[in-house]
Formats: C-alpha cells, structure tokens, sequence
C-alpha cells in the first residue's frame, strides 16, 4: 500500500511545476507542525517499500489539514491502534513509531505519547484480559496483537539506550514498557537503573511509586506483585480479578497510573 504514495521529494517537485498550488499543497495540507515533523523524520528513516499503510496520513495529501497538531496525533495514533485494539497492519507501523519516538525532531512530550503508545500495543493482551475477565473483548484479534507484540519486542534495545537522555516523560513510558518484557534481559537492566530515578524524585511520591512499582512488576516473585497490587487496588486505583497472573494485573495498574501521572503531575512540573 505504501508504494501507493510517491516519496514526498517527488510530490514536492511536481508541486514546484504548478506556481500557487505548491503553496497550498505545503501550507494548507501538511498542516500542522507535528504532521511535516512526522513526515520529514518517516522520509530520512523509513524507506519508503518498508511504510506501513499508517503513513499514508502523513503523505497523502487527501488527509486533513488537521485543525491542530492534537487532532492530528490522535488521528494518526488511531490509525495505528484504534481504541487500544491492534489491526492487521499494526505490527507494521510499529518501527515507524519507535523511529518517531527516538528522533530528537519530535517534541519531547510528542515522543513520550509515541512511548506510551508502545507500551500500549505491547501490553495490549493484559490489558484487555485484566479488563474483561472472564469475558474475551469482542474486538481482540489475538493474532494480530502477538505479532504486534514481537513487533515492538525488537525495537526495545534501541528505545532503552536512550534512557540517560530520555525526558522524564519518556522515561516513565520506558519503565512501563519494560515491565511488559521481564523476560528480556535488556528489560531488567533498565528497570534496574529505575532505582536511581526514584530516588532522585523522592520528593514526588507518585512519580517515585510508578518506578518502584514499574521495576517490582519485572523483577518481583508471583506472590510479592499480587500482593502490591492488591495494597494500590485497595486504597485508590481501579482493581482486577485477584485470579489473573500477576503480571496481568500489574500491566493492567501500570497502565492507570501513567496515564494519571502524564495528565495531572507532569504537567505541573512543567509549570
């Protein structure tokens, strides 16, 4: 599908040829800001025979423009991962949005998000069991969300290299992400170094705790994350079925309090 939609150097020379029509074709439908970062960072590092069908929203002109750079992301993230449900296509998109996430073009909070979502498409089958127990979610395609799992399995050493230089945003995402994998030795060398992380964010209890939690879930025995959970469970955060595997649960709770620490504490530290 993506031999569909030329290189952008071939659409940008066509439009050259046409006087006003090439201003419109770059100011008015590669709107906004995010979209040409997208699209400028996809060209330098993803050929184009190797673009999932996903990158057509950055290519095609027929798409938008967007009214901002949220309304863009939310569509492109959907595209790739609608209502946290993987698709066909979605292993595919996978090393477009880990290359998006480790390039410094991309805003940092933007990067974040791209983390987030990977931890989402990787802990999608926990997270979906943890919520609809004893139920399967009618929409989960099994297949498709294991090979998007392995997708996102071999882009984990080169988004955990970039730790030491990861915002803390990203970082958090990282921590989660990791806690997916505890069977990847690369995995529990990141969430070993969490540790000092926490510790340097004594001063924040929630954002200390999702570390401390974060490297428990990957490191821990069955009994000692079933017990952590049941203690968060008890006291604030949405619970799951005490039968689950531990693993399931802890996912499904890291899952809760990032989204909470990305929305309502980092934001105030930004402030």
């Amino acid at each position: 599908m993506a031999d569909a939609f030329p290189p952008p150097e071939e659409r940008d020379a066509a439009a050259a040829n046409c006087g006003p029509a090439a201003d419109r074709f770059r100011d008015e439908c590669f709107k906004p800001g995010l979209r040409r970062i997208f699209r400028s960072v996809v060209t330098d590092r993803i050929p184009t025979d190797e673009r999932p069908p996903h990158s057509a929203l950055l290519f095609g002109p027929e798409f938008g423009p967007f009214a901002s750079d949220r309304e863009f992301a939310s569509d492109f993230y959907n595209e790739i991962h609608h209502q946290g449900i993987s698709n066909a296509y979605t292993a595919q998109a996978v090393p477009m949005v880990a290359a998006l996430a480790s390039d410094e073009r991309v805003p940092a909070d933007e990067r974040a998000s791209l983390t987030t979502l990977l931890f989402h498409i990787a802990a999608e089958t926990d997270r979906l069991t943890a919520d609809c127990w004893p139920r399967q979610h009618p929409q989960n395609d099994p297949a498709a969300a294991a090979r998007a799992r392995a997708a996102v399995r071999r882009t984990l050493p080169g988004l955990a290299a970039r730790w030491d230089t990861a915002s803390l945003g990203v970082r958090l995402a990282l921590a989660a992400l990791c806690a997916s994998f505890p069977e990847e030795p690369m995995s529990l060398s990141l969430l070993e170094r969490t540790g000092a992380l926490a510790e340097d964010l004594h001063d924040s209890r929630p954002l200390s705790g999702f570390l401390r939690f974060a490297r428990l879930t990957g490191t821990a025995s069955e009994e000692a994350v079933h017990a952590r959970v049941d203690e968060l469970t008890a006291s604030y955060w949405r619970t799951t079925p005490c039968e689950l595997p531990a693993r399931q649960r802890a996912v499904h709770l890291l899952d809760q309090m990032l989204a909470w620490l990305r929305w309502k504490v980092l934001p105030n530290l930004a402030e």
